[in-house]
């Protein structure tokens, strides 16, 4: 399926991409999968600082780090890449203040835009900070998706696009990772995880949709989950070739291997699929599927920017006044969300003297049991 992939220039030249396309991406996987060098891999650059040891990843909670890089390609086009990391994400016992804190990310980025749309006087400087796509890093276990990764992508399905990829698959041989993709794909169709398809039903409506396209579409499917490895070591030419391109390789006692090798992973076509063949329709999905699902459901339960406040607040109220309530509602929402965090990081601060607690007892228990051995 080279061929496929090699077409991806063509296709790009059909997509109608405008100058300066905003576009949001959050990684997500637990420490030590290798999540910082794939952000620096996927935006060919070092954005993101590395953890170089294991003790860094100890008792850590869940962060959301946001950078933001710009690309160009030799076409001119260039794209404001957000990148929302999440370091700290599953090295707790209990992952459920993760899952949430994770899951009203999204959420709020869509409430934010809910509360702009009922304005009778949009704020021109306003940013769309949805979630355009989740990239969710698997650790291969050579049993199919453990419990967390099973909970997390259920909890997030419906609110974003995930896209399912095994991390460090460099360490994995041919057969091991050929295992791996169909394990983690039954899994998938087992526990109806909802991750993005490439195929879906949504896009056969789109009359520019040809038969490369489908096809290319039909490889994607195929290929989920992602095979992903990264570096942060950049040379020109790779195993003793002369060209000049700049390469990231990892180095091996046995010799060097490009990360965009596509025998060996899938880094470039997903990279392909983010930014140049399906970076328009992910953004679509996201406003016209899963913004619009959410926005109605909010509306039909009386949430912010319901129809009915704004209709009787048009009739009582001016314009400014109006302006003033949303201006108020947002700051509601902000302090809301505040009260959460706090909320979440007591609760952990609580779990967290339990376990000391109980590591004392045991201390003071296997004492004892020492004491009365020597007697």
């Amino acid at each position: 399926m080279v061929t496929v992939i090699e077409s991806s220039s063509a296709l790009r030249k059909k997509k109608n991409l405008k100058k300066s396309l905003n576009f949001t991406i959050m990684v997500v996987g637990q420490s030590g999968c290798g999540r910082s060098t794939f952000i620096n891999t996927l935006c060919d650059q070092n954005v993101v600082e590395t953890s170089s040891s294991v003790n860094d990843y100890e008792d850590r909670e869940l962060q959301l780090r946001k950078c933001k890089v710009e690309l160009e390609d030799n076409e001119g086009v260039k794209i404001n890449l957000n990148i929302i990391d999440s370091p700290g994400f599953g090295d707790l016992i209990d992952n459920n203040s993760s899952f949430k804190v994770i899951k009203e990310y999204i959420k709020y980025q869509f409430d934010e835009i809910l509360v702009e749309e009922s304005r009778l006087r949009r704020n021109p400087r306003f940013k769309d900070g949805r979630i355009h796509v989740l990239i969710y890093l698997i650790n291969a276990t050579g049993h199919g998706l453990r419990e967390i990764d099973v909970e997390i992508m259920k909890e997030l399905g419906g609110f974003v696009n995930i896209l399912p990829c095994i991390s460090k698959s460099d360490s994995l041989t041919v057969e091991e990772l050929k295992l791996n993709k169909q394990l983690i794909r039954e899994d998938i169709k087992h526990y109806k995880i909802p991750i993005f398809e490439f195929n879906n039903e949504y896009f056969s409506y789109d009359e520019n949709l040809d038969d490369e396209s489908i096809e290319l579409n039909k490889y994607l499917d195929k290929s989920i989950p992602f095979a992903v490895m990264g570096s942060n070591s950049v040379v020109k030419g790779v195993n003793g070739s002369s060209d000049e391109e700049n390469h990231r390789i990892r180095k091996y006692p046995w010799g060097e291997v490009d990360v965009y090798d596509n025998e060996l992973s899938d880094m470039t076509t997903l990279k392909n699929s983010l930014l140049i063949t399906h970076l328009n329709e992910l953004k679509e999905f996201t406003h016209e599927v899963l913004y619009e699902n959410y926005r109605t459901k909010t509306l039909a339960e009386g949430g912010a920017g319901g129809d009915e406040y704004i209709e009787e607040s048009v009739v009582e109220e001016s314009v400014n006044e109006i302006d003033d309530l949303k201006e108020e509602q947002i700051r509601k929402e902000e302090e809301r969300l505040r009260k959460f965090e706090e909320k979440v990081q007591n609760d952990l601060q609580m779990k967290r003297e339990e376990i000391e607690a109980r590591e004392r007892e045991l201390a003071e228990l296997e004492r004892r049991l020492a004491e009365q051995s020597i007697v």
